[in-house]
């Protein structure tokens, strides 16, 4: 057999680019490995789940309290009051839909986690 075999030319050129996905890889590997630093996991997860957790905290809190002003202070009945309520909680609750799109979209994991966490400590 020559080398202009179509059989042999076509395992040289997959050889060849075995290799050449090796090296990608490598080098890849290599990038994501980056200064050592890792940011990502379990280091950043207790300040995520106390964030949420304080953050449902306060709006139960809330939520609570404005269906007792609404009924005493608007005199509102205890039903509309409450459906207002629930709207409330569901947009608040859907909004995180339109948020993970910008965090996703535009900004960063930190810096969307630190503005969530100013805008929810503000009010």
């Amino acid at each position: 057999m020559d080398a202009s075999d179509p059989r042999q030319q076509q395992e040289q050129e997959h050889k060849a680019m075995s290799k050449e996905q090796t090296t990608a890889m490598k080098a890849l590997a290599e990038e994501e490995a980056g200064d050592g630093h890792n940011h990502r996991g379990w280091k950043a997860m207790p300040y995520v789940i106390g964030n949420e957790t304080f953050e449902k905290l306060g709006t139960i809190g809330t939520l609570s309290n404005m269906l007792v002003y609404l009924t005493t202070v608007y005199h509102m009945p205890s039903v509309n009051a409450a459906t207002l309520l629930n709207v409330f909680s569901g947009t608040s609750n859907l909004a995180t839909v339109l948020g993970a799109y910008v965090s996703d979209t535009y900004l960063g994991r930190y810096t969307t986690i630190a503005a969530a966490t100013v805008s929810s400590f503000t009010g």
